[in-house]
């Protein structure tokens, strides 16, 4: 294998990697909202909801821009 043949097999799997995590970012801010709607909808709860999608989309931004 040569080494620009590693090169771009190591890129793929970084790229499969990101989007794993990113699928998995959106699968958990659905949860949460989810949940948000079971325990109802009051603005204190709503609040609470949003910070959390909130700083873990932010941590996901981070993560790609790193």
């Amino acid at each position: 294998m040569t080494r620009d043949e590693k090169v771009m097999m190591y890129q793929r799997g970084q790229a499969n990697c990101y989007y794993q995590i990113g699928k998995l970012v959106d699968t958990l801010c659905d949860s949460i909202l989810k949940e948000s709607e079971v325990l109802g909808d009051d603005e204190a709860n709503r609040q609470v909801v949003l910070k959390k999608i909130d700083r873990i989309r932010k941590s996901h931004k981070m993560l790609l821009e790193a």
